[in-house]
């Protein structure tokens, strides 16, 4: 009986060994399987923070250099793909006019699919073997065409990233919730950038237009500084000339012809001036018009009464031309006047002499009406008209300077003509001639027979 049971007893005892060193060899397991996870888990954090470290150094490099959006997006990504160990990865940018629809502007690593569209795009997406395919997982998948993605979106800009995986198979390679960070200061960064290279490129054109509005500035003080010290010197000249104590000892017909001159230059001084206050108050607020309902025949010509004498002292005749459908105009009668007194004064001054200069108006199709000036005189180039229309412009200084002005008439009538919701419009040819057409909306039209 003893014999049976010091057997049993270390059988018993071999059982409750084996069983204790399971138990250790499957904590052991256990610990090394958490360990492998840590390991796998401290491997991605590391990746993560190397990715976006570099995607910095990067962006600090291309901070320095003129570079286009396209090559933004081809280094970034470069950079994305190399060290997130993805298989292919694209940018996109969300269309203004469709919020639902995005564009691929960069892809690497694969075909990317080159618009598509999402309902609801999520500001972070990613997708393991566990996930369904139902939106928006199918519409992102399709994006890279690669089932396993990470996806984020900036709603406040419209860009979005796509990181995409061909199989899960490399423990460190799943995506999942800690990926967020990656994925969207990898986009940071590239916004960042883009925003950064938009904004100098806007301040380098805002700096070339200050200069070039400063060197337009001083072309025209310099014009006016001229304009003005020439009716001044013959002011002053004739003046003195005509003083009492004067040593020329004029006759009478003489100083009666001085002092025509002097009117004239007085005229022309206070034409200048007055140009300068008009551009001023049109430059500082939309003037108050009076309009009332005026023929607008009486407008042409009372208007081209006003040019006539000039006109013929350059040997420019002015013709008005009948409307075959009398038109009533509601405008302010002191305002559009100077609107197309300005327009007569530039054509018959750069009209030839022994040309003529033609003065029009006509129903639109949409009811308005278009006011036209013809002359057949120096005419421009094609791309020199926006120029034409802006202050302190004058496209060729010699012939300016022989014209005389300061090149402040037509900023004046446009500036006049859109605030009675009008159009000034310009079509010329070098060599040719130009015509000016002001145009007035429908409602500020009828029919003179209706008044």
């Amino acid at each position: 009986m003893m014999a049976t049971s010091a057997p049993m007893a270390s059988l018993a005892q071999i059982e409750r060994e084996l069983a204790y060193y399971r138990r250790e060899c499957n904590d052991l397991g256990a610990r090394l399987l958490r360990l492998q996870e840590e390991q796998s888990q401290a491997f991605r954090e590391a990746r993560r923070s190397r990715t976006v470290a570099k995607l910095i150094r990067e962006a600090y490099r291309l901070a320095d250099r003129e570079v286009t959006p396209d090559e933004i997006g081809a280094a970034l990504l470069e950079v994305i793909v190399e060290n997130a160990l993805c298989d292919g990865a694209a940018l996109l940018r969300q269309e203004a006019e469709d919020e639902c629809c995005f564009r691929v502007v960069h892809a690497i690593g694969t075909a990317a699919a080159p618009v598509i569209r999402l309902a609801s795009p999520p500001a972070f997406f990613f997708t393991t073997s566990r996930t369904a395919l139902e939106p928006p997982a199918y519409e992102l998948i399709s994006i890279l065409g690669l089932p396993y993605v990470l996806w984020a979106y900036d709603r406040s800009t419209g860009h979005a990233l796509i990181l995409g995986n061909r199989s899960e198979s490399n423990v460190s390679r799943p995506y999942e919730p800690g990926d967020q960070e990656l994925i969207e200061g990898a986009l940071s960064v590239y916004i960042d950038v883009l925003l950064r290279k938009q904004a100098e490129t806007e301040l380098r054109a805002a700096k070339a237009t200050a200069e070039r509005a400063s060197e337009a500035r001083s072309r025209f003080l310099a014009t006016l500084t001229h304009e003005l010290r020439t009716p001044l010197t013959a002011i002053i000249g004739f003046s003195e000339m005509m003083a009492p104590e004067s040593r020329y000892n004029l006759a009478p017909a003489a100083s009666q012809r001085y002092a025509g001159h002097i009117f004239d230059a007085g005229k022309h001084l206070l034409a200048l001036i007055d140009g300068i206050l008009d551009y001023s108050s049109l430059e500082q607020a939309l003037p108050r018009l009076s309009p009332q309902w005026l023929p607008a025949e009486q407008v042409l010509n009372e208007t081209a009464s006003l040019v006539v004498g000039v006109a013929r002292t350059r040997d420019v005749a002015v013709q008005v031309n009948r409307l075959d459908e009398p038109l009533a105009v509601f405008v302010d009668p002191l305002r559009f006047r100077q609107v197309l007194q300005n327009l007569l004064g530039n054509a018959v001054k750069f009209a030839p002499g022994g040309s003529t200069v033609e003065v029009a108006v006509a129903r639109r199709p949409d009811g308005g009406a278009c006011f036209t000036v013809q002359d057949h005189g120096i005419g421009m180039r094609a791309e020199d008209i926006p120029r034409a229309l802006e202050p302190f412009q004058q496209i060729d200084g010699g012939h300016a300077r022989a014209a005389g002005g300061i090149g402040l008439g037509l900023p004046i009538a446009k500036g006049l003509a859109e605030a009675h919701g009008g159009t000034l419009m310009l079509d010329s040819a070098l060599g040719v001639g130009t015509t000016a057409r002001v145009t007035l909306p429908p409602e500020r039209v009828r029919d003179q027979a209706c008044g």
